[in-house]
């Protein structure tokens, strides 16, 4: 096995488009790290030029302790699995699994053990005779593992395996996946545009928007302390809630006001802590942002922590959770971080004509209850002030 390492490594297309920019990035040995971000954020293209299927315009890159920039696919002994599964149609599911060391001259009762050990690894023992086409979307994609396992290659190298798959299906899979590269215990660099799967399955998770590496971090980390506005935006299901607010000290006590209500929350010192810098932002503005889950019932919290009279606009039960959206007169953040970050052009325009209107909604995730409240009627919320994020409207960056 072996270590990957990004060193500096652009690319830059014949047109002069820049896909990547700087990107230095290690990969320990046996580690499993996702590459996520919106789509055309050079994730897939990074990936790429770690395979030998995209030219590095300049820097390095490692596999183990060789520079690989001038190596052949062949030669960098790597093994990819593609979305499209790939596999040869009119080959069983044993040929296919083995027809990589066949054409590297392996004994045919070498190929038979290595597709063997694989298939009972992946519970495909039965299947080794069928056709692909008699297989599931599931089984195929654990044919096309198997195919990369059988290799035993210094790293593996997955670009959106699982985007192909309906979503329960995925779900399961994420898991199988995981759960395989532990046992396994290979360097794995796996490229997915979904935030949840990319939370659930890496040992850390690098952050990417428009070729610029945002942050590399463990994903809870990523997940409770972003370093910016965009990876604040772009990691969370439901999203952060994200508005521009003014910070004021009254009688010694640090609060911001989000919006016209005139509703004042206390900035609890737990968030100071992690967030210095909003003491020196005293009589201007900041963007704040609090996660759903923070958003809770008012009698869950203090004084100075509720934001009283929100209307309802919609609620959903989930079963397990309920989300309330409600009403707010906080002006949301509407910038290029924020545009890259929710990554639909239609609801950004929707977060355009909020601005316009002067306001936004926002999500609190509660508990369930035998009463939820009703569209139209009107919540007092509890904020979870030791939780607020602070973040600097111009450069995004957080307020540390």
């Amino acid at each position: 096995m072996a270590n990957v390492v990004f060193d500096g490594v652009n690319k830059v297309y014949p047109d002069g488009t820049q896909a990547v920019f700087d990107l230095s990035l290690e990969i320990e040995d046996k580690e499993f790290v996702i590459l996520v971000g919106p789509s055309g954020c050079g994730k897939s293209t990074a990936l790429r030029m770690v395979a030998g299927l995209e030219e590095i315009s300049s820097g390095k890159m490692y596999i183990g302790d060789r520079v690989v920039n001038d190596l052949s696919p062949k030669e960098r002994d790597i093994a990819m699995v593609f979305q499209s599964y790939a596999l040869y149609p009119h080959m069983s599911v044993a040929d296919n699994m083995g027809f990589a060391l066949k054409l590297a001259k392996v004994s045919k009762s070498e190929i038979e053990r290595r597709v063997g050990e694989a298939a009972e690894i992946l519970g495909l023992t039965e299947y080794l005779h069928r056709k692909p086409k008699a297989l599931s979307g599931g089984q195929r994609q654990r044919v096309a593992m198997g195919r990369a396992i059988v290799r035993s290659p210094q790293a593996f190298l997955m670009d959106e395996p699982l985007s192909n798959l309906d979503a329960k299906l995925r779900v399961a899979m994420r898991a199988e996946i995981a759960a395989l590269q532990d046992r396994l215990g290979v360097t794995t660099v796996y490229v997915t545009h979904d935030q949840v799967e990319a939370m659930t399955m890496g040992d850390r998770v690098a952050v990417l928007k428009r070729g610029v590496l945002q942050q590399t971090d463990p994903p809870q980390t990523l997940y409770s302390r972003p370093d910016n506005l965009f990876v604040a935006g772009f990691i969370g299901s439901p999203s952060m809630n994200i508005a521009e607010a003014s910070v004021v000290r009254e009688d010694g006590v640090l609060e911001v006001e989000l919006g016209r209500s005139g509703t004042r929350l206390r900035v609890a010192e737990g968030a100071v802590e992690q967030y210095p810098g909003v003491v020196e932002r005293v009589g201007g503005r900041v963007a704040v942002g609090i996660r759903p889950e923070h958003l809770v019932p008012a009698s869950q919290v203090g004084a100075g922590q509720v934001w009283a009279g929100r209307k309802v606009t919609l609620v959903e039960l989930l079963g397990s959770e309920m989300l309330v959206h409600f009403g707010t007169s906080a002006p949301p953040i509407v910038s290029e971080d924020m545009r890259e970050a929710i990554d639909d052009a239609e609801a950004f325009e929707e977060l355009e004509r909020a601005a316009a209107e002067g306001g936004q909604e926002f999500v609190a995730k509660f508990e369930p209850e035998d009463n939820p409240p009703h569209i139209g009627t009107t919540v007092d919320v509890g904020v979870q002030t030791d939780q607020l994020h602070f973040f600097d409207i111009e450069t995004g960056q957080a307020l540390r």
